[in-house]
Parts: structure tokens; sequence; C-alpha cells
């Protein structure tokens, strides 16, 4: 007779409140010890939520540089006009 594991559901606070004890500096063997939650399990919502802040930096320094990038773009093409409407003077 075998048996299957259940798959432990946590609500969303739970799961942040950990990932926020884990950025303060506590190691997840103490955070396992302290709370009824598998190591792996808070090894994987670790990462999870690096990945996820890596990506919302890279986004944001993306979406900064679309705009600078568009903005020199304007910049440049009103520099053109001025060039022409002056070179025929």
């Amino acid at each position: 007779m075998t048996t299957k594991k259940r798959k432990t559901k946590y609500a969303p606070e739970v799961k942040e409140s950990i990932i926020k004890l884990y950025q303060t500096g506590r190691s997840t063997t103490s955070l396992v010890k302290e709370y009824p939650i598998n190591v792996s399990t808070v090894c994987k919502w670790v990462q999870q939520a690096s990945k996820s802040q890596d990506s919302n930096i890279i986004s944001v320094k993306e979406r900064e540089l679309i705009m600078e990038n568009k903005r020199l773009k304007e910049e440049l093409d009103i520099l053109k006009r001025a060039t022409v409407i002056l070179a025929k003077d």
C-alpha cells in the first residue's frame, strides 16, 4: 500500500512573511525550525522571489532606457529640421 503525499497550500501572507524574514537575514534552517514548512519549499519561495525582483529591476531599467531613447530621437529629429531650415537661409 502506497501513500501519496499531499501538497500543502500556504496562504500568500505566510509565503510573503517567510520571504521577508529570510531577506532580513534569517536562515532557512531557523525558519524551518520555527514554522512547519519544508526546507525545499522555503528555498523555492526565496528563489522565485529573487527572480521576480530581478526581472522587475531589469524591466524598470529597460523602460527608462526606452523613454530616454525616444526623447533623444525626438531631439535629433528637431535638430535635423533646424539644420535644414538654417541651411536654406
